[in-house]
Formats: C-alpha cells, structure tokens, sequence
C-alpha cells in the first residue's frame, strides 16, 4: 500500500501521517542497497511514498520508528538557488532541522503504557507535566547522560476479564503523553520501561514486557507494530 495521507503543506514542506510498520527511509537496519531481497520484504518507505504524492524530491526533517505512527515532517526540495546563490533544498532543509532542535519546539507522543498510573507509590495521574532524567543505553549498550523527557500520564483504565482462565496482567492500561528534550535511542520507551516509571509501552518487544504484549496481541487484538 503506497497511499499517502498529506496532513499540511506549504511551499516547502508537507507534513504526512506515518503508518506502523514503515520506515522512513532505508539504511542499514533494512539492508543494503544491494541486499534486494532483504528490502523486498520491507513495505516502501516513506521516503519514496511522499516523493511519488507531492511529485517532488522531499528530504525527511526527522524520523520515527518503524513500528510507530504518527506526524512526519519533510522538506520538499526544489533545486532553485535562493538570492544567494545557495540551493533551497539544503536551506530550506537545514532551516527545518534547526527549528525543530530548537527549545521552542515541542514534539509530542501518545504511548499506551502497561500499568494503572501508580508505580511504587507514586500516583503519576496526579502529577500532570513532570519531567524523567534517567541515563539509558544507545544502540550498542554504552551508557548515555543527561536524557530527559516530559511525561504526563492521562488516564487509566482496568479491563474486565475476558474469561476464565484471565489474569490481572495486561488488563490495566495508561495513555501517557511524552514530549523529548534531548534525542537519545529509544529515549520515551526507555524511561517508560524503567524501574523509576514502570509502565512500558504495550507492544514494545525491546523494551517491553513480553508476557502483557502476548496477552494483548492474543486476547485484545493488539497489531503486530506500534
């Protein structure tokens, strides 16, 4: 399925609802460039998609996980030079990507979280905004400083059992939104899954709880991706 839902655009910029289970772009993760047949499996990135929709050269301003959906941001690059004799694409480009480092920018996530909102004592449904400063691990397992995130849990909810042989786990759920202030590997799912936090995100398989994403995807009809 290569359709392309368009949120906005503008000029230079088009911003796309990302689907589970794409990328936003190939790289090492879904094989080289000659690995064909590795890359056949994957669904066409999203790269590709928007660039057939908007009929354009568009260049990703940031990236989500494969598996999670949501709002992607591109530039759409036109190969005109500006007064200055410098190509708009990469202005407009490097514009975009310092504006979203920015401190006034905030980029927000939904995550559906494993757990009623309270974790060894602390109610976080009554906490509103606060803010996790946790170090976590990069992709190759060395320790990372100064991480934070913004959380604030929403609301929580207990499913009844569905039968028999039910058990309390995977039946309490918390929607709890994230907001990032530095931009580490797997940042809002670590700090969720934490000892400090304690409510992983339902269906992740890194960071997760096995067992819950098990019972969801068995009994509650959870999709395969985020």
């Amino acid at each position: 399925d290569n359709n392309v839902e368009i949120i906005d655009q503008g000029e230079n910029y088009v911003v796309v609802r990302k689907p589970p289970s794409v990328v936003v772009h190939h790289s090492g993760w879904t094989g080289k460039r000659t690995d064909t047949k590795r890359r056949r499996k994957e669904a066409r990135p999203m790269l590709q998609r928007v660039r057939d929709k908007v009929g354009m050269r568009v260049n990703p301003v940031h990236r989500l996980d494969r598996g999670a959906s949501g709002a992607l941001l591109f530039s759409i690059a036109q190969n005109d030079p500006d007064e200055n004799g410098e190509d708009t694409a990469c202005a407009v480009t490097r514009t975009l990507i310092e504006s979203m480092k920015s401190e006034d920018a905030t980029k927000t996530y939904i995550a559906l979280c494993d757990g009623d909102g309270t974790w060894n004592g602390n109610n976080y449904l009554d906490k509103g905004w606060f803010t996790v400063d946790l170090n976590i691990k990069d992709e190759w397992g060395n320790i990372v400083e100064n991480c934070s995130t913004d959380l604030c849990f929403v609301a929580s909810e207990t499913f009844p059992t569905m039968d028999e042989d039910d058990s309390s786990e995977g039946r309490k759920a918390t929607v709890v939104l994230a907001r990032p202030r530095s931009g580490a590997w797997h940042q809002i799912r670590q700090h969720l899954a934490s000892g400090t936090i304690g409510h992983a995100i339902i269906g992740d398989s890194s960071h997760g709880r096995p067992r819950t994403n098990r019972i969801w995807k068995a009994k509650r009809t959870l999709q395969k991706e985020r």
